[in-house]
């Protein structure tokens, strides 16, 4: 009886262990994938007229994906801004099984941060929390 109870513990924590080690495998995996998605797409982003310089970085541990923009006031307008985002954020999704930004990007922090202003603080144009679909735009909705 005892054995039968040990085993049956055994099996139990082995099949907790691997299920957790499957959905955390599959979490690293979505994340690498979409970030080849926003990778993918930066130079979408860079041809647009404006966008002087495009870049991508990620942090897995805080779920965060952020992509700089250094930008020229002169050519482009803040709302021509957010409909270039919103266009490279949608072409992103498509390498993605997801193939929708916004379900794409729910479960993660997004920034979106003006580049060639400062070498080292990069001021933030807009940001998404994770389990919002919102983007703020600088105090702008």
């Amino acid at each position: 009886m005892f054995i039968q109870q040990a085993l049956f513990t055994v099996i139990i924590m082995g099949s907790l262990t691997l299920s957790t080690g499957c959905k955390e495998s599959s979490d690293a995996k979505e994340f690498s994938e979409i970030g080849n998605g926003l990778a993918k797409s930066l130079n979408q982003l860079r041809d647009e007229p404006g966008v002087t310089l495009t870049g991508f970085s990620s942090d897995s541990d805080k779920k965060l994906f952020s992509v700089g923009i250094g930008i020229d006031h002169n050519k482009i307008t803040i709302e021509q801004l957010k409909q270039a985002v919103d266009s490279y954020l949608k072409n992103a999704a498509s390498y993605t099984h997801v193939k929708d930004s916004t379900k794409m990007l729910r479960p993660y922090n997004l920034r979106i941060e003006e580049l060639g202003i400062d070498k080292e603080n990069f001021p933030i144009l807009a940001k998404k929390d994770a389990g919002s679909n919102e983007i703020k735009w600088n105090g702008i909705k």
